[in-house]
């Protein structure tokens, strides 16, 4: 057991203060993105989730010619880290076991800054197998997988949610993942059935904020300006923010002034060559990042099969 002193305990709570931070994104929240999100300024990157059964006991591999560092099973390559990310990605896991979460996370807590629980994930997929959003309706099995990994890792343990509909269960649900001992929770403003097009309710994190003090408390949704950032943290009263739509319509967001579009997208492509990327996930992210469908580039790359293409 390795349950951290309460030094260290408020050196981990305070990475997690002051944030400015790009969220777990399925297919996009890759290496390449990742690395190009620290690159203009994010203070850290969560990766997308990955399924415990997935990760854990997973062949470690090194690239030396591009120091990649890739985990792989049955010769299918899982996750792909790197040295210049080690301190400041979060890995972020689909569990609905402590067991199998405790496993999965010793298998890479080596080369991450932090293990995120996902209990917010309203797919399909995720629901069906008692992880994500299906979790908030299970408290007791989601707050037995933070206690297996705050008091078993040697990295700090965070945890994302989403709102109820009813405000005093989401208060509830808040206050027994904080006493769990993480140290930071991160709370997407919506709640499980609400699309992205839907306004993210910023309002509901006020009291969440101060029911938890000083537990850092990360909003998530709608942050899709550096503007934003501010504007947040001042109407939320919330330690860190988060995002993942505006890292996507431009990685560069995380800085003041921001580069074209059309900039960050030809860095990220470097980035993903240089990362040794499939170039199948280069190209899909790549497509979501340059939103003019009618332009003659546009269609040569939605043609494309390879990087020289």
């Amino acid at each position: 057991m390795t349950v951290p002193d309460s030094e260290k305990h408020q050196a981990w709570q305070d990475r997690y203060r002051n944030g400015y931070f790009l969220a777990p994104m399925v297919r996009v929240g890759t290496l390449p993105m990742r690395l190009l999100s620290l690159h203009y300024g994010a203070d850290l990157v969560w990766t997308c989730e990955i399924i415990d059964k997935s990760i854990a006991n997973c062949l470690r591999t090194v690239n030396d010619q591009t120091g990649v560092i890739s985990y792989s099973k049955d010769g299918r390559e899982i996750f792909t880290t790197h040295k210049d990310e080690k301190s400041r990605v979060v890995f972020q896991m689909g569990s609905a076991s402590p067991d199998t979460a405790l496993e999965a996370a010793r298998t890479i807590e080596n080369d991450v800054a932090g293990i995120d629980l996902n209990c917010g994930c309203p797919m399909k997929f995720s629901v069906q197998g008692g992880m994500g959003a299906a979790l908030m309706e299970d408290p007791d099995r989601l707050c037995a997988i933070l206690e297996a990994l705050v008091q078993n890792v040697s990295v700090p343990v965070t945890c994302k949610i989403r709102v109820f509909d009813d405000e005093e269960k989401t208060i509830e649900l808040a206050r027994r993942i904080a006493a769990t001992g993480i140290s930071a929770l991160t709370v997407h403003c919506r709640t499980r059935y609400m699309r992205p097009r839907e306004k993210a309710m910023w309002h509901r994190l006020n009291r969440i904020v101060d029911e938890l003090s000083p537990l850092p408390v990360i909003l998530n949704g709608d942050i899709c300006h550096f503007d934003d950032v501010q504007k947040a943290r001042e109407s939320t009263g919330a330690t860190s923010v988060m995002t993942a739509r505006g890292a996507i319509a431009n990685p560069s967001i995380f800085r003041k002034e921001s580069v074209s579009v059309l900039e960050a997208t030809v860095e990220f492509v470097k980035t993903a060559m240089r990362a040794s990327n499939s170039y199948a996930n280069t190209k899909y992210t790549v497509l979501l990042m340059y939103t003019d469908t009618k332009a003659p580039e546009y269609k040569v790359l939605q043609a494309s099969k390879c990087y020289e293409a």
